[in-house]
């Protein structure tokens, strides 16, 4: 337990930036309500927590247009949750819920820019927004993306050690339980390339290889990274 802006509370996420900078903290408040905290680590023995950052998520959503109502303000369903961080660090993209009923929550995206300290969208998180399928989704960096064949040995490596922690997961998972996986690996490689298409759709034709690219090593590194092992058959 953690006494955050005066109020204490048990943050159950810990989300770190790459450059271990920031870190992305959610945590319950009550039934349909979950708050989040960043820190922001200024130096080795000092960190500072952004003020009010739920409360001005909320209210940055609808004045950009993602939310038509401030559900946390109105006392509603709402809650704040991580997605990734943007390879650079600049971006957060965080996933707001809300709605009056919780069996009908209204899903949105949104970026913290942790260099301009504001939120913001972008036409990639407008049209995410808009769509009414399920995608996996990254955080467009703010700096320029490495050339193509970093990335694509960047990507390689990934691959073999997705490959390896998914062979690991077999070897641990029950046996009535391994076509579970199975499936869920082949259903999450397909929503990982229609992402991808989704994602790169927004870009230049000179720029749409290496945002592919980028797009598979983020979603790629956030799959290893899945835990426990049960999570696996999600």
């Amino acid at each position: 337990m953690v006494q955050i802006l005066g109020e204490w509370a048990y943050p159950d996420e810990f989300h770190f930036s790459p450059n271990d900078e920031w870190i992305f903290s959610p945590y319950h408040v009550g039934s349909c309500l979950r708050d989040a905290v960043l820190y922001h680590r200024i130096n080795p023995t000092k960190t500072d927590i952004l003020d009010k950052f739920t409360g001005l998520a909320w209210q940055s959503a609808v004045k950009l247009g993602a939310f038509n109502t401030n559900f946390l303000d109105e006392g509603m369903c709402a809650m704040t949750g991580f997605e990734c961080w943007s390879i650079d660090s600049a971006r957060l993209l965080i996933e707001l819920l809300g709605d009056e009923d919780k069996r009908e929550m209204q899903q949105r995206y949104l970026y913290f820019n942790t260099r301009k300290q504001q939120f913001e969208l972008s036409d990639y998180l407008r049209k995410l927004n808009k769509s009414k399928s399920e995608k996996l989704v990254c955080a467009e960096p703010v700096d320029p993306l490495p050339d193509e064949a970093e990335l694509k040995t960047k990507f390689d490596a990934l691959d073999q050690q997705l490959n390896k922690r998914y062979a690991e997961v077999l070897a641990k998972a029950v046996k009535d339980r391994v076509s579970l996986v199975r499936e869920a690996q082949r259903t999450w490689i397909k929503h990982r390339d229609d992402g991808a298409k989704f994602y790169v759709s927004l870009f230049p034709a000179a720029e749409k290889e290496r945002r592919r690219l980028q797009f598979l090593c983020d979603v790629t590194a956030a799959r290893i990274d899945t835990r426990p092992g049960e999570a696996w058959e999600l």
